[in-house]
């Protein structure tokens, strides 16, 4: 009697296992879920960081080369700047290549979503060079000094007098692919040459 009832109570029966199975199934499923919610945040936050460390180096490399410029190219619009500035000793342009006599000239824009520069203008081939990608837009206005005060007295995308030019302001916009939103920064440079120039009176 013994003997039949401790066969008939070992082992699982197909229920249980079922059972068993479908549980493992849940506690797996719930794992992976957490599992892919980490890696999506992981590169979520990886994405923006990229993002602003592009931002931030952009920024900087336009604030260096905005604020020493000496002329602004009429060719400037509201999507592209050109400025230019003498070179010398440990002068550099936006590739950061030293230039020690003559004009060095920068020449900012954005082809397919690329951050490009070029110290030729108008360009030569090859003379493009991309800085940064997923850059989406880049909008520029222009600071006016219209009474040769030294102070902006109006920002326009499209300044009637590019004598008149002493500052800019810039707006950049990238995309963060995996959130899908747009980080931005805008960015006001002083040209302190033109400045200094416009208070001298060597401007017209």
């Amino acid at each position: 009697m013994s003997m039949k009832a401790g066969n008939k109570n070992s082992g699982f029966t197909l229920i249980e296992i079922l059972v068993t199975l479908s549980v493992s199934l849940i506690l797996i499923s719930g794992m992976v879920s957490v599992l892919l919610s980490s890696k999506q945040s992981y590169l979520r936050k990886e994405n923006i960081n990229q993002a602003q460390e592009n931002l931030r180096v952009v920024s900087e490399l336009l604030r260096n080369v905005l604020s020493m410029a000496e002329a602004v190219h009429m060719d400037s619009n509201r999507n592209q700047i050109i400025v230019s500035y003498s070179g010398g000793d440990g002068v550099v342009n936006c590739l950061g290549q030293t230039v020690t006599t003559g004009r060095v000239v920068n020449y900012f824009f954005i082809n397919k979503n690329t951050f490009y520069c070029s110290p030729i203008y108008p360009t030569t081939p090859g003379s493009q060079q991309p800085l940064i990608e997923s850059v989406m837009a880049m909008r520029i206005e222009y600071g006016v000094d219209s009474d040769k005060d030294g102070q902006v007295d109006d920002y326009t995308g499209l300044p009637m007098d590019w004598n008149a030019v002493i500052s800019a302001r810039v707006l950049l916009r990238l995309l963060d692919s995996v959130s899908q939103r747009q980080p931005e920064v805008t960015l006001t440079v002083a040209m302190r040459p033109r400045i200094f120039s416009r208070l001298k009176g060597r401007l017209p």
